[in-house]
């Protein structure tokens, strides 16, 4: 059936298609929008965990809580530098290994006239392949800080804007936090929002922060795991390792503390997914609103059109040609409905990521909404289906009608 003939047709009653095309439309454009918002609020919570190596454990010692072997509970747990080194040795599935150590309370940071409260943390040249902090200037430790007990440290950007104001060669400029000078060797840029104290936090090498405080033990460290290696397996099988190392009972929950980044990251990929999937289903029930709409609306055609289907059928269309007119006209409708309901949804959206941009910033979850197109592509070919499921029974029907009875009904 020529386009044409069919448009004609859609126009004979403009109100009543439009309407119900107005359904399949806000059905793809709800659909678009709830995809788009979930897929953006999927990608700000997983860029919260890319300040990370993809399989990061945390490590905290405690104390123990069981009696095992004739020793007593109450036995704290601690590391050292030796000690992480012998773990790296004894685990190959360990990559990076790092101490994370910090200053017991907030200090005045000091340049000049300006000022700061921040916290002291003592790390490792490993610490920052496994926290992803990314140098806006400068450079990171070198084994000679370390070697030599350099008083040297890493500010966040966020520092160099309070207590350096608009001054921009910084590197190799002093600051005092809380009664020591150290010289800043390099800037970094804020990294992951889930670890918002290294916002406030001044980096310094591990054996100076251990100088300055005489800390004894380790209270915890961080590591990274290779990518392929099955992070919950190792957990377990290194807190058996540590247990025997010290003498506690492998099942005293108390005694040592971890937590697993990549199981975290397990739980929120089903989250998604199953959000993915209820997002889908409230879209497909819309989207279904109105696909019965137009198949109501069809067969209300059908009767309205008993006469011109019999004068039809009388000079020589076949019931197929019928059946072929209805489906069109169905497909037709519905395709145009929805495009209209895509091109709204993008113009939507376009407008809304401006100004989101424009009012959001860096450490913002929401940072736009997406326009996934194979998402819309899928959606757009669901709705030329559920045209012909729509127009299918009222095609048939209309196939069916008797030409003599057609012509008698309205004459």
């Amino acid at each position: 059936m020529p386009l044409k003939e069919i448009l004609t047709s859609i126009r004979q009653h403009k109100l009543r298609n439009a309407l119900t095309g107005f359904g399949v439309a806000w059905g793809i454009f709800i659909l678009m929008l709830m995809m788009g918002f979930g897929e953006s609020f999927q990608k700000g919570i997983f860029k919260i965990f890319n300040g990370y190596a993809d399989n990061t454990i945390w490590v905290w010692g405690g104390e123990t809580s069981l009696d095992y072997q004739g020793r007593k509970a109450g036995k704290s747990i601690g590391f050292d530098l030796e000690l992480l080194e012998r773990f790296q040795r004894r685990f190959s599935e360990i990559q990076y290994i790092s101490p994370e150590s910090n200053s017991p309370q907030g200090m005045l940071t000091q340049y000049q006239e300006n000022n700061s409260m921040n916290s002291l943390k003592g790390v490792s040249q490993q610490y920052f392949e496994i926290k992803k902090l990314k140098l806006s200037k400068g450079r990171y430790f070198n084994a000679s800080d370390f070697l030599n007990l350099k008083p040297v440290c890493i500010i966040m950007e966020s520092n160099e804007e309070i207590l350096f104001k608009k001054k921009k060669n910084i590197i190799g400029e002093f600051i005092n936090v809380g009664g020591t000078f150290f010289q800043v060797v390099g800037v970094a840029k804020p990294g992951s929002m889930f670890d918002g104290s290294s916002r406030n936090s001044i980096f310094i090498t591990y054996p100076y922060f251990k100088s300055l405080y005489n800390e004894e033990a380790l209270p915890n460290f961080m590591m990274s795991l290779h990518k392929n290696v099955d992070g919950p397996k190792f957990d377990k099988q290194f807190k058996n390792y540590v247990a025997q190392l010290y003498g506690f009972d492998p099942e005293d929950s108390k005694a040592l503390f971890t937590y697993n980044l990549s199981e975290q990251v397990s739980q929120f990929q089903a989250l998604f997914g199953g959000v993915k999937i209820f997002v889908w289903f409230i879209g497909f029930c819309i989207l279904l609103t109105g696909i019965i709409s137009i198949g109501n609306i069809m067969y209300v055609n059908i009767n309205e059109r008993t006469r011109e289907i019999g004068i039809r059928k009388a000079i020589g269309a076949s019931p197929r040609d019928i059946l072929k007119m209805i489906l069109s006209e169905s497909v037709v409708l519905t395709t145009i409905a929805g495009m209209v309901g895509i091109f709204a949804g993008a113009v939507v959206i376009f407008l809304l990521n401006f100004a989101i941009q424009k009012m959001s910033s860096e450490g913002d979850l929401i940072r736009g909404v997406g326009f996934n197109i194979p998402i819309i592509i899928t959606a757009f070919l669901i709705l030329i289906v559920s045209g012909v499921i729509a127009g299918i029974m009222p095609a048939r029907k209309a196939a069916n009608i008797k030409p003599v009875w057609a012509l008698n009904q309205e004459s």
